[in-house]
């Protein structure tokens, strides 16, 4: 592996809560090894307008995980994904990552949210999967285990159940980003 290679994860109270749920297991480094430099920027209720830069110095890979809090204020996904897109690129282009990773957009139980949520959340991940295939630097990522059913869902409808007896979707949501550095280092070796 890369020696220091730097990571990012940015995003909203899924990231701050990962973060949490990490620091209260004694995980380092999403479980990587010691050549990798992770850090961790969570807010609650970030949107893309926020202002979520939070790094000094450019990250090799970022991950972000963002869009589901500016879901329900659109009528059209198409604003999104430009929205989502442009982000990327100015990460990319304008501050230097090497690879934006854009995590998949996660569902929520129809209480928790407008009554169009989870057809605009599968919508958008659908347009950005398709839009970021043919974009270098970009990779969009699908997290597994999430779509069978909305089960991984806490009381609140909202947040991953993490409870010190039902903590799987967190241990499933640490992975699938793992994963997703691990994936994206591969992509930026050379062939």
């Amino acid at each position: 592996m890369a020696s220091g290679l730097g990571v990012c994860i940015i995003g909203h109270s899924y990231i701050r809560r990962l973060k949490e749920y990490c620091s209260s297991k004694g995980i380092i480094n999403l479980k990587l090894d010691d050549s990798f430099n992770v850090n961790f920027h969570g807010k609650g209720g970030l949107r893309l307008q926020g202002n979520f830069f939070y790094f000094i110095s450019p990250p090799d890979i970022m991950f972000l995980q963002v869009g589901e809090n500016d879901i329900s204020d659109l009528t059209c996904c198409e604003k999104l994904n430009g929205d989502l897109i442009s982000v990327a690129a100015y990460l990319r282009d304008g501050v230097g990552v090497k690879m934006v990773v854009i995590g998949q957009m996660i569902r929520r139980l129809p209480f928790a949210a407008c009554k169009s949520f989870n057809d605009k959340v599968v919508k958008t991940n659908t347009q950005l999967e398709l839009r970021t295939q043919s974009l270098p630097g970009f990779h969009f990522w699908r997290h597994r285990g999430f779509w069978h059913d909305l089960s991984y869902l806490g009381s609140d409808g909202v947040h991953l159940c993490c409870t010190p007896s039902h903590d799987q979707p967190m241990r499933k949501f640490l992975r699938s980003i793992r994963n997703a550095v691990i994936q994206s280092l591969n992509l930026l070796r050379p062939v």
